[in-house]
């Protein structure tokens, strides 16, 4: 009765054990899937890395950040990879790099001619404008084009200035009701300029991946992934019950020779 008892408690220590096993293997799947991240957009600030992070999870994306010496880079999983640039397309991100006075007019450089000097000011009106532009809900690309006015030999203008606006924006915002408010923003910027040399040109974006589909995916994600895990936890079930009959064996081999003593000993009793 005692080795009954000390061997159904070996087989329960076995048992646990393999489940434990089993246990590890499952978690070393999911580490090993979980690794398999792209990278997506380096070289970012943390606020634009936390604006991009945030609308890819809440689009149903696994994404992650991390922090390097160039800046935070963002990571995706390679199945989302397409789905992941589409979003941020869509949404008008990365941002373009705007130029600022420093960039334009760095410390310590040579004095440049007139003409390079107000070139450099046009320049920097044209950033901010686009700057101004960008900040509007559903813009995805601004630019600004501000002409330079030709001038005589006296130096006086021999044509008005004119601004040239360029505006993609997300199909569902009406961009065009914001048309009077563009053309008195570049009107109050750009000193001499009249509202009829003002050519604005709005283009709504082509959507490669509708939004729709992306919304459908991600409510779709759910019950996605518990397919995904069916195989795999199938395949972590049938390796657990081959490694328990494989101990189950070997345990019952290492005790074969009691077993048959104690089977002679009760054969010797009964004759």
């Amino acid at each position: 009765m005692t080795h009954g008892v000390r061997f159904v408690s070996t087989v329960m220590s076995r048992l646990r054990r393999c489940v434990h096993v089993r246990h590890w293997l499952v978690c070393g799947c999911l580490l090993v899937l979980t690794g398999c991240k792209v990278e997506l957009h380096r070289a970012l600030s943390e606020t634009e890395a936390n604006q991009m992070l945030a609308l890819l999870l809440v689009s149903g994306l696994q994404a992650d950040k991390r922090a390097d010496t160039a800046g935070m880079t963002i990571r995706i999983e390679r199945a989302d990879f397409v789905r992941g640039v589409e979003v941020l397309r869509q949404h008008g991100l990365p941002r373009q790099k705007r130029a600022s006075v420093e960039d334009v007019f760095p410390s310590g450089q040579l004095v440049s001619s007139p003409v390079q000097e107000q070139a450099k000011l046009i320049f920097l009106k044209e950033q901010r404008l686009e700057r101004m532009l960008a900040a509007l809900d559903g813009v995805m690309v601004a630019e600004v084009s501000i002409a330079q006015v030709p001038t005589d030999s006296a130096g006086r203008a021999t044509l008005p200035p004119g601004v040239a606006v360029f505006v993609k924006y997300s199909p569902e915002i009406n961009m065009t009701q914001h048309m009077t408010d563009i053309r008195s923003l570049v009107h109050d910027s750009v000193p001499g300029v009249s509202p009829e040399r003002i050519s604005i040109v709005l283009q709504p974006a082509d959507y490669r991946l509708p939004r729709a589909a992306i919304e459908a995916a991600a409510q779709t994600d759910g019950a996605a992934a518990g397919v995904r895990w069916r195989p795999l936890l199938g395949w972590a079930m049938l390796a657990a019950a081959t490694v328990a009959l494989g101990l189950l064996g070997v345990v019952a081999w290492r005790r074969r020779g009691a077993w048959v003593g104690r089977l002679r000993q009760r054969v010797a009793k009964a004759t």
